[in-house]
């Protein structure tokens, strides 16, 4: 894996744990869930594929498969879910795992916002930008 992909790596995970630390309390949701919004913004014809480029996200929980989430280019996606540990792997339709798209493990707690894109990073590397609130 090349330098770059692992430290974009590194600093989403870091991104997602340093930021939930720093914001453990938010009202507006039920006191053992956080807000996630998750967008795809990568034009697969950029890298000479599909437009829409489908992908779809395996989200585990606690070592737990929760859900699929099919996206295409452009879409959102946002949900209340449980706090705990979770993991994110992104599977291109056609191509398989995009690794340098994956995020944790890492523990998201409680009563925060968490914003997931999906964008093209450096050399058109797809990757995946976490912003904790």
């Amino acid at each position: 894996m090349k330098k770059l992909s692992r430290l974009m790596i590194v600093l989403t995970l870091a991104a997602l744990v340093f930021g939930g630390l720093a914001f453990t309390a938010r009202p507006a949701y039920a006191a053992d869930t956080f807000n996630v919004s998750v967008y795809h913004n990568i034009n697969g014809a950029r890298l000479g594929l599909d437009r829409d480029l489908p992908v779809t996200a395996e989200v585990w929980k606690d070592g737990k498969l929760l859900a699929y989430v099919p996206l295409n280019f452009q879409d959102r996606f946002s949900a209340d879910l449980p706090a705990g540990m979770y993991q994110i792997r992104i599977v291109a339709d056609g191509i398989g795992e995009i690794p340098s798209m994956g995020i944790g493990p890492v523990e998201i707690p409680a009563g925060v916002d968490v914003r997931i894109q999906a964008q093209l990073g450096a050399g058109k590397t797809p990757v995946t930008s976490v912003r904790v609130k």
